[in-house]
């Protein structure tokens, strides 16, 4: 507990204590004391009115957060893969091959147009974004088998760089619009750079864009994880 206590005392300052007095006829009393710069309760006082306020507020906006932000208002979509509903959660889902509008820096040399990709992983908190590629036609197992997504600015550890795009994931977003609000952000923002050697992916693109074909699956660079390994 000490230990604990030294950790929290590392991130954390003590502003304000709560002292909580029953009576014998289930009266309440509460008493508030401030925190000295030693940690050390003083000037004991009854909690005001505006002490109250705080602390309401603070109750329900966490509250109100973890009933809303990523519940959904009908039944679980059917690509969801796995669910941290907490308060910074994640999700991890799934999309199957299709075809979409792919967009570009001019720099690159290529045009803007659609193309047809992989089947794909996505796993997204409020601030950030990784994807992968599977080669599975329908429902990924646990143990399937993950490729470095096809695409520029993304890592080989899965991790997009999002560049300029402004993040806007608001607090109530459910489980539905939040899946579809980082597909819109990774697919309508432009392709800009090349990351650890995939300079390779602007001939395929160039290969694939405008022509119908189907995305050629022997293109897809392996890893070393399996979907299971992704999903905390």
């Amino acid at each position: 507990m000490k230990e604990l206590t030294n950790i929290v005392n590392d991130y954390l300052t003590p502003i304000k204590a709560l002292l909580f007095y029953k009576g014998k006829k289930d009266e309440s009393y509460i008493e508030c004391y401030d925190m000295d710069n030693r940690g050390m309760a003083i000037n004991a006082h009854p909690l005001s009115i505006a002490e109250s306020q705080k602390l309401a507020d603070a109750l329900d906006s966490s509250a109100e957060l973890k009933a809303q932000y990523l519940n959904s208002v009908d039944l679980f979509p059917e690509n969801l893969l796995y669910l941290d509903a907490g308060r910074d959660g994640h999700i991890v889902w799934h999309t199957p091959k299709q075809e979409v509008d792919l967009f570009f820096k001019a720099e690159l040399g290529l045009s803007n147009g659609k193309a047809n990709i992989p089947a794909l992983i996505w796993k997204a908190s409020r601030y950030g974004l990784a994807v992968w590629a599977v080669k599975c036609k329908g429902r990924p197992s646990a143990e399937e088998k993950l490729f470095q997504a096809p695409f520029l600015n993304v890592y080989d550890s899965g991790s997009v760089c999002m560049g300029s795009v402004q993040i806007d994931v608001p607090k109530n977003c459910t489980i539905k619009s939040f899946c579809a609000l980082w597909e819109h952000y990774f697919f309508n923002s432009s392709f800009s750079h090349t990351i650890a050697g995939s300079e390779r992916l602007v001939s395929l693109w160039q290969s694939l864009l405008g022509t119908g074909k189907p995305f050629p699956m022997v293109a897809l660079k392996k890893t070393d994880r399996q979907l299971k390994h992704i999903l905390r």
